[in-house]
């Protein structure tokens, strides 16, 4: 995503670090962020060239927070290009896919193991319900990128107005 604002670079690097508190953005970094009393929305590292940040938790949130945004600024003639980079991708659904397979190796191939004439009336469900369990992660991963993308334009401009 690339933004054009009609800012100053240190003014806009300046504003984003008031909104934005300082803290990791990794898989496990959100899991008291339910207990802070801060009232910025992201969490991360804001610097003068770069920035690296996502949204954070809130108590009763419901929406999964999994996208991290990684920007540069550059700055010509007065305007300032924000070139951000969303990933929605957490190193936590390689162990979410790896146990799926696992679970659903065991859950297909079991009953033929076992059983002298092969029972196999579940197998139709399983596959249903795994290319439901497999196809969930993706879904929420595309979710939050789509949710902070707009939350980024939106905020982007709101710091241009103060």
């Amino acid at each position: 995503m690339t933004t054009t604002l009609p800012t100053s670079k240190v003014e806009f690097v300046n504003r984003l670090n008031e909104i934005t508190d300082e803290g990791s953005t990794g898989m496990l970094s959100d899991s008291f962020d339910v207990f802070s009393s801060s009232k910025n929305e992201f969490k991360g590292q804001v610097n003068i060239d770069s920035f690296k940040i996502k949204r954070r938790r809130r108590f009763f949130d419901t929406n999964m927070n999994f996208a991290v945004a990684n920007g540069t600024f550059i700055e010509n003639n007065g305007q300032l290009t924000v070139e951000t980079e969303i990933n929605g991708f957490n190193n936590f659904f390689i162990l979410f896919y790896v146990a799926l397979i696992l679970f659903y190796s065991i859950a297909f191939f079991g009953p033929s193991f076992n059983s002298v004439n092969g029972d196999y009336f579940a197998i139709p469900f399983l596959l249903l319900h795994g290319t439901f369990m497999f196809a969930l992660p993706y879904f929420m991963m595309r979710r939050s990128v789509k949710r902070l993308k707009y939350e980024l334009e939106r905020e982007f401009f709101y710091l241009t107005k103060k």
